[in-house]
């Protein structure tokens, strides 16, 4: 009788154990991330004895310890049979930090991990109600928006910044003309224009080279 009644207390503690076993129509089997993905990879399987085709879900992302960092919600058309497993892909967890998965390949010198937590929210329910959603999609597609509006306005602050600059230069090597050839008794005018004909640095050259012009005549006569 003692014995009997051990049996039947087994069975009702193994029981609730077993029925949350079952419970699920859909379990995680594993999940891949590595440090370099930008999609992770969950292997899914179909406890039922009915082929599942969409499926509406929750990740939970969880730190070494196993404390809850993140989660994002799901929703997927997918064709698992009967007590079969079958892999999708989802959106990497924190790429540009280069997260991994903590049975996926690491960084060379190291990253952060985390573990996850797969919890079905719904499934089989009508094909017009499927709205993928996919973080990675909308997150980096916002980010190639904004990482490009970002390049466009800093292209265009440098393009700026180099005319300015080029400008800049120029004026001041044509200065340079001028004021070389205005100590040298030489017409500004004239080597101005030879500087647009050639170029200023050529012009500047010359200029020391010939140096001061020893036939000047200086046109201002004092008054007697």
């Amino acid at each position: 009788m003692k014995r009997i009644v051990l049996f039947l207390v087994g069975i009702l503690y193994l029981l609730p154990v077993c029925i949350a076993g079952t419970d699920e129509a859909v379990t995680m089997v594993s999940y891949e991330q590595r440090w370099i993905d930008t999609r992770g990879t969950l292997a899914l399987k179909n406890n039922t004895e009915e082929e599942i085709r969409n499926l509406r879900f929750q990740i939970t992302y969880l730190d070494m310890s196993g404390n809850p960092i993140d989660y994002k919600d799901f929703e997927k058309e997918i064709s698992i049979a009967p007590g079969m497993t079958k892999k999708l892909d989802i959106p990497s967890y924190e790429y540009d930090r280069s997260y991994h998965y903590y049975k996926s390949e690491n960084r060379p010198g190291g990253s952060p991990a985390f573990k996850i937590k797969f919890t079905l929210k719904d499934y089989n329910f009508k094909e017009d109600e499927v709205e993928e959603i996919d973080d990675y999609t909308s997150y980096y597609s916002n980010r190639r928006t904004e990482t490009s509006d970002f390049g466009e306005g800093y292209y265009i602050i440098i393009a700026i910044l180099a005319l300015l600059l080029f400008i800049g230069i120029s004026v001041g090597l044509y200065v340079l003309v001028a004021v070389m050839a205005k100590d040298r008794k030489r017409s500004v005018v004239v080597w101005l224009l030879l500087s647009l004909l050639a170029t200023p640095l050529l012009m500047i050259i010359i200029l020391l080279v010939v140096g001061k012009n020893e036939n000047y005549i200086n046109q201002n006569y004092d008054n007697e």
